[in-house]
């Protein structure tokens, strides 16, 4: 089990249903919310000036207002990857568009591409990713 998860996510059917789901499949035992990429950057930096553990995992939707998934990830590189080697992400959007694939795939950070919403099975799948398997073991 993940210790601590982050869902950055505008939606707030898909956070209810995200956290269903994370909860029914024991996938991690904290989960915290960023309502778009600024705030979840902000999360990182209140993270780096503080003795808190960072989440293992970031489910990233794409579309978001203030700041988009895209644009979140670029910076995340940019300022925090380093100090939070451990921290993979899945990109959990309703994007169909090939380039959104594509584009993912040019980040090492990012271990899936998932389709939303997010399902029992997806997350049964994601429990024997490489980068994640330890946790579940």
């Amino acid at each position: 089990m993940l210790n601590k998860l982050l869902l950055v996510d505008d939606d707030d059917v898909t956070l209810t249903i995200c956290r269903i789901v994370l909860s029914k499949a024991g996938f991690a035992k904290e989960i915290d919310i960023a309502k778009h990429g600024k705030q979840a950057l902000d999360y990182f930096m209140t993270l780096k000036n503080t003795d808190d553990s960072a989440p293992v995992l970031i489910l990233l939707d794409l579309n978001m207002p203030v700041m988009d998934g895209w644009d979140f990830l670029e910076n995340y590189m940019k300022d925090y990857a380093e100090d939070f080697k451990e921290t993979k992400i899945v990109i959990l959007s309703s994007s169909i568009n090939p380039e959104d694939f594509a584009k993912a795939k040019q980040y090492s950070i990012v271990v899936d591409f998932i389709n939303k919403p997010l399902t029992i099975e997806s997350v049964f799948a994601l429990k024997h990713r490489e980068a994640l398997r330890q946790y579940f073991e």
